[in-house]
């Protein structure tokens, strides 16, 4: 059985979204889930445009409100920027729930995209896969 994991930020646009992709492609172990602490918007065109390049897009990522995923068990919550790190609901005891503060990227530039894609990569991925004994 795949660990449940939530990636929480701001409004699910761009940040938690790149970072759900990034783990359901490279951890297999791992069902990985976004959303927003707060009133979500639409996924970035530029994130969408970044993930279908690492080839971690799929077309059933969609931009949520935590609200409605807090009857789900979580192993492991991530809290992505700041007001996701002062706005986390509680969870079940049973739930990790860590912080871990990533600047936003320039959306607008394919470079930094590509950069931030692989500092998720080598960030998230080992720190997931030590939290949870991967």
């Amino acid at each position: 059985v795949n660990k449940k994991v939530l990636l929480l930020c701001k409004d699910n646009s761009s940040l938690s979204i790149m970072a759900e992709a990034v783990l359901n492609k490279y951890l297999k172990e791992v069902d990985a889930s976004s959303a927003a602490v707060k009133k979500t918007k639409a996924i970035n065109p530029s994130v969408k445009s970044a993930l279908i390049k690492d080839t971690s897009w799929s077309d059933t990522y969609k931009s949520k409100a935590v609200l409605g995923l807090l009857e789900e068990e979580f192993d492991l919550v991530i809290a992505l920027d700041v007001i996701a790190t002062k706005f986390i609901p509680e969870f079940s005891d049973n739930t990790i729930v860590i912080e871990i503060e990533y600047e936003h990227p320039n959306y607008e530039s394919s470079t930094q995209m590509e950069r931030f894609i692989k500092t998720l990569k080598m960030e998230l991925i080992p720190i997931t896969r030590d939290i949870l004994d991967l």
